[in-house]
């Protein structure tokens, strides 16, 4: 793969590591009760595993391909996540990491053949599948006859743009 397209999507990856969905989650000021506290833990530690990742991210940028970082705003800014219950967020979350870690999957099949971008893009999936996997343990099955989304609040569509 050429050079700029290569850097896109590094930087493109960077943005969501460094944006993270566990950042935003934590810090948007969810109402919580004391079951909330085990996917609170989960959350903190995907974002501190987010925060590695994206300092790796930078790295490779400058190692692999001579470029800086540019990261672009949170991917969902657009959603007002804020207030919401922390079962929400999870099943937000879970969402979010099976749409990466997909996402993902179609890039290395873009990238093959390129060695440091298919070790990129292949830790980059298996932390998405691992960080849905957390939500899994912690995901809440939503009331009978609800989608899971607070009273008078509906899922949101993380898809439009």
């Amino acid at each position: 793969m050429d050079r700029d397209p290569a850097v896109r999507l590094v930087n493109a990856a960077l943005s969501r590591e460094y944006n993270s969905v566990a950042a935003y989650a934590l810090h948007s000021s969810p109402y919580t009760v004391d079951e909330d506290a085990a996917a609170l833990k989960a959350f903190e530690e995907i974002h501190a595993a987010n925060a590695l990742t994206a300092a790796w991210l930078t790295e490779r940028l400058r190692e692999d391909l001579s470029s800086g970082p540019t990261l672009r705003a949170f991917e969902h800014w657009k959603v007002d996540l804020n207030y919401l219950s922390v079962p929400y967020l999870v099943r937000f979350a879970h969402e979010h990491y099976g749409r990466v870690a997909a996402e993902y999957e179609e890039t290395l099949r873009q990238v093959a053949g390129d060695a440091a971008l298919e070790a990129i893009f292949r830790r980059l999936r298996d932390e998405a599948k691992s960080h849905r996997a957390a939500m899994d343990k912690v995901l809440s099955p939503p009331e009978p006859g609800r989608e899971g989304a607070p009273r008078g609040v509906s899922l949101p569509d993380v898809h439009a743009g």
